[in-house]
């Protein structure tokens, strides 16, 4: 039997990835694998499907997150995930870089104002998985944490501060679906389901023009 195509989910630990993967299964009670409970607890690579989807969901490992593990580990981890992309890129027809809203300030605060040489993670995650023409759509988990004040404050942070290091980046009702010129972005809540709809069609727009 051919192997399905894949949508690939990542992103830093405990930002909700796994809960993501579960909303997007056609039966979530049949679905018998564990969400993960605390930072770095997904770490097998292990595609994700059910008889009824026509796709099937790469869950990746997070990292970045894990206070309990060594920077050596985090690293191992790391050249996994690049690993792994680098040698199945072309069986991914789409991918969610998924954030935590609660954790985009302390992230880029850290390299835009406190000069720090490292990138951000979800910078870097957006680069590389551009490099090999992926399409992707930002996911900003965990909105129902927040109040609206803060959301807004927030994703502008996050938006101006993607412009600064050279993404322009829109939200998905307004993207013009030219990764050239903008990268899209989506409010969203794994626990209020929040978007889950836009998400499901957006996924599905990209499943569709894969085999075009």
């Amino acid at each position: 039997m051919e192997e399905k195509p894949s949508l690939l989910i990542i992103g830093n630990s405990n930002v909700g990835k796994s809960t993501i993967a579960k909303l997007l299964l056609p039966n979530p009670s049949q679905y018998k694998g564990k969400i993960g409970k605390t930072p770095g607890s997904t770490l097998l690579i292990k595609p994700i499907t059910q008889k009824q989807m026509s796709y099937q969901i790469v869950d990746l490992p997070g990292f970045g997150y894990m206070k309990k593990e060594s920077r050596r580990r985090q690293e191992h981890i790391k050249q996994q995930l690049v690993s792994h992309i680098e040698n199945y890129h072309d069986k991914y027809f789409f991918g969610l870089v998924v954030l935590n809203v609660l954790r985009i300030e302390d992230e880029l605060g850290k390299y835009f104002y406190e000069k720090q040489k490292t990138i951000p993670l979800s910078f870097e995650m957006i680069t590389f998985l551009l490099e090999f023409a992926i399409p992707i759509l930002i996911l900003i988990n965990k909105i129902d944490k927040i109040s609206n004040f803060d959301e807004i404050r927030i994703i502008k942070f996050f938006i101006d501060s993607a412009r600064r290091y050279g993404f322009n980046i829109v939200h998905l009702d307004h993207f013009n679906y030219d990764y050239q010129v903008q990268l899209p972005y989506l409010k969203f809540s794994g626990l209020k389901k929040t978007n889950l709809g836009k998400l499901k069609k957006i996924i599905n727009f990209f499943f569709t023009n894969y085999y075009k």
